[in-house]
């Protein structure tokens, strides 16, 4: 919500996305993912401090692990729509006895049916083109590809990306991806 008496105005277009994401990135993870944020990122659970910079002790740069934590959920508090599972993964780096940081963020809906998955991809796609500056919208290797943004330039940091396609590990299976950022893959 935009307020005029703060200095960090979100617009409606990261509100939504925000909400796609439970909220987390706003250190208001919904009640739903709560205890999971809690568990592997607790800082999005608590409001942040205002800081500074953090500067690395010279030598080499620390061993960094990668890691996915996700979490399976039958129900989205923002979005509804009929899905068999839903994943929010998030991806990390970890140093060996370190908190863990956020990477990325991605949500994954998987689909009985062609029809359910066609429709929460419109769905989803509605959503976001009536609060979008730009939009892209094509298929590619069979999948259909959304690709919004709240910038006039097509290519900002803070795309959302939309993709309809077939599960490759189940026969007439659907999935739709969700990602914020623009989707390396595409070109």
């Amino acid at each position: 919500m935009m307020n005029s008496d703060s200095s960090a105005q979100t617009s409606k277009f990261d509100e939504l996305w925000h909400k796609m994401f439970f909220n987390i990135f706003l250190h208001k993870p919904d009640s739903s993912v709560f205890d999971f944020v809690k568990k592997y990122f607790p800082a999005f659970t608590e409001k942040p401090e205002p800081g500074g910079w953090t500067v690395y002790p010279p030598g080499p740069f620390p061993d960094l692990q990668y890691t996915v934590h996700s979490l399976n959920f039958k129900k989205h508090p923002y979005f509804e729509t009929k899905f068999r599972m839903g994943r929010l993964d998030i991806l990390a780096s970890e140093e060996k006895g370190g908190s863990p940081g956020v990477k990325d963020f991605q949500l994954w809906f998987m689909f009985d049916t062609k029809d359910d998955a066609q429709n929460a991809f419109a769905k989803l796609s509605n959503m976001f083109d009536t609060l979008s500056k730009s939009k892209r919208i094509f298929e590619k290797n069979g999948r259909t590809i959304a690709q919004y943004s709240d910038q006039a330039d097509e290519e900002s940091p803070g795309d959302v990306l939309i993709i309809l396609t077939n599960d490759e590990l189940q026969d007439n299976k659907y999935k739709v991806f969700f990602k914020l950022g623009r989707y390396e893959y595409l070109e």
